[in-house]
């Protein structure tokens, strides 16, 4: 009879076989020449997409980095949504303000219109290359970005920001201070410089 810690350690291997074999094919395209326009796109538009744009608005604005529009969107936005206020509460304790947000659907407009479109997920990613293929170049995979992806064994997190919606403070954080290392490790990958 297979214990609960043995059908664990299976299904943790498997997963992580997975993806290292999966891994091998996906790649980011090469990162525009001065971007000045950034898109950030997860499921609901409610948790990770917003964060993203608003820390990368916030942390532009601390640096004075050059004038950079940072928006985000969701796809599958059937109504306008706040963010919950779990993610509220803890985007605020990271300094950046959700409780104005409302979700909105990704756009034709939208896509054609960014020099950089970044999405949480290895599926998300794929979605938008399929349905998007005059846009490839412009589309990517924001936690390929993030310096700190390996450490740990989850080969899963490399590819993949995990959706906090309905989860623990600690995932919240978790996956915020992920996004904010991937969003520093894109941003030291650029020729985004200071103002004058």
């Amino acid at each position: 009879m297979i214990t609960r810690r043995v059908a664990r350690w299976i299904r943790t291997g498997m997963s992580g076989l997975y993806w290292r074999f999966l891994g091998k094919g996906i790649r980011n395209p090469p990162i525009p020449r001065s971007p000045g326009s950034f898109l950030f796109i997860c499921q609901g538009n409610v948790c990770r997409s917003p964060y993203a744009g608003r820390y990368l608005r916030k942390i532009a604005g601390d640096r004075n980095l050059r004038e950079i529009c940072s928006r985000s969107a969701g796809l599958d936005v059937q109504v306008s949504a706040p963010s919950p206020d779990l993610a509220v509460r803890v985007a605020r304790t990271l300094g950046v303000e959700l409780m104005d947000h409302r979700s909105k659907p990704v756009t034709a407009d939208m896509i054609e219109n960014t020099d950089m479109i970044f999405t949480m997920e290895h599926r998300q990613v794929a979605f938008m290359r399929n349905n998007f293929p005059d846009h490839v170049q412009k589309i990517f995979l924001l936690p390929l970005f993030d310096t700190n992806s390996h450490l740990g064994g989850d080969h899963a997190l490399r590819y993949n920001i995990p959706d906090p919606y309905g989860k623990s403070e600690k995932e919240f954080f978790e996956c915020f201070r992920k996004i904010e290392s991937s969003i520093e490790g894109f941003l030291s990958r650029t020729d985004l410089h200071p103002g004058p």
